[in-house]
């Protein structure tokens, strides 16, 4: 797996199926990655999420909503990769102030990630039930748009992964997103490490048992 920046992920399987998180485009970063899929995950239909000018290679687009922008209910699986979708919202207003966004449970083998797209509140017990064993969870952190960083601890509480990664917080070279760095989220907390540029292995038998995070730098592979 590999970080792309902001909410983006490119995850390739053990069946060879390349798989990409909310793409972005140069609107949010001139450094936007153009990369190549089979599949690509899209939370919800804002534009640093679903960017597909960039992604190269005819991929089926998974949407987690609708044109009218409702939960579309996705249950799929593309060769090794099942995924399926847990309704929430945008914000702490039931989808009043941003609208609806999905999360993404990606089951791969034994290893079950959750990509938590634009949640802008803090999980309930349906939800929580709903999204299951989490090993791997990709959750925003830089507030404003999205849950802050007290509000992702929760959360993390709630799913107890194995590993988080935080996403959608501010980097530089980013263009007019007033949300916070990564380091409100680590400060204080002793169970984060931090990774260069380059791919993660992520293997079910070897992540830890206790939840750590791991903190990425933002990659651009040519893939």
């Amino acid at each position: 797996m590999r970080w792309l920046g902001h909410s983006s992920f490119y995850l390739e399987t053990p069946a060879g199926v390349r798989l990409v998180t909310d793409p972005y485009g140069p609107q949010v970063s001139p450094a936007a990655p153009v990369v190549t899929a089979d599949v690509v995950t899209v939370s919800h239909e804002h534009f640093d999420h679903n960017y597909l000018n960039n992604i190269k290679g005819n991929p089926e687009v998974w949407r987690g909503l609708t044109p009218e922008g409702d939960w579309a209910k996705v249950n799929v699986t593309f060769k090794d990769v099942h995924a399926y979708t847990v309704p929430v919202y945008h914000d702490d207003a039931g989808g009043a102030k941003r609208g609806k966004n999905a999360i993404f449970v990606l089951e791969v083998g034994d290893l079950r990630l959750a990509h938590l797209g634009d949640l802008g509140h803090v999980l309930n017990d349906e939800q929580v039930h709903k999204i299951g064993r989490v090993d791997v969870l990709m959750i925003p952190v830089g507030g404003y748009f999205t849950i802050d960083a007290a509000q992702a601890w929760q959360v993390v509480e709630a799913l107890k992964p194995r590993v988080v990664l935080p996403m959608h917080y501010l980097v530089p070279g980013m263009q007019g997103f007033p949300i916070a760095g990564v380091d409100e989220f680590t400060a204080g907390r002793a169970n984060v490490r931090r990774f260069g540029e380059g791919k993660i292995d992520l293997r079910a038998e070897s992540l830890p048992q206790e939840t750590e995070v791991w903190v990425l730098a933002a990659s651009q592979p040519r893939v």
